[in-house]
């Protein structure tokens, strides 16, 4: 339909209103609120470090019992081998010596099947916490 002297041509759309005036307000609220917010710092708790000391970290080596198992299925504990049936004695002395101190059975990948977890039931004889006890490959 053209346009005429007294009419104007109408179209079937609705009309829209324009949101962008109303996004800026929200982004200005938006960097208002940032700026001015109040941070709350928490208290944490205080974290008791180790010395760095060779007195401490020897003092913590003589706490920990390391048993070896070697590749051809040998244990090792200190510079010797040690046969399955001295581990309970081994462990009873050092929960002696130290009722905390921790367990560590180190294997080799290639060693035989089932000595690591004879090894631990050996400690767990002696007397050892199996929370103490860590099994870790070489």
């Amino acid at each position: 339909m053209p346009l005429t002297k007294d009419r104007f041509q109408i179209e079937d759309s609705d009309p829209e209103p324009d949101l962008s005036p109303m996004i800026d307000c929200v982004f200005i609220l938006l960097i208002f609120f940032i700026v001015t917010a109040t941070f709350v710092e928490e208290d944490g708790f205080a974290v008791n470090r180790p010395e760095d000391s060779e007195s401490s970290a020897q003092a913590n080596d003589d706490q920990t019992l390391l048993l070896l198992i070697r590749k051809d299925s040998r244990i090792v504990y200190g510079d010797r081998v040690v046969p399955l049936s001295a581990i309970p004695g081994i462990v009873e002395s050092q929960i002696q010596r130290e009722q905390r101190s921790p367990i560590i059975i180190q294997s080799h990948p290639q060693s035989r099947n089932g000595v690591t977890y004879e090894v631990q039931n050996a400690c767990l004889e002696g007397g050892a916490n199996p929370k103490r006890i860590t099994l870790t490959d070489s």
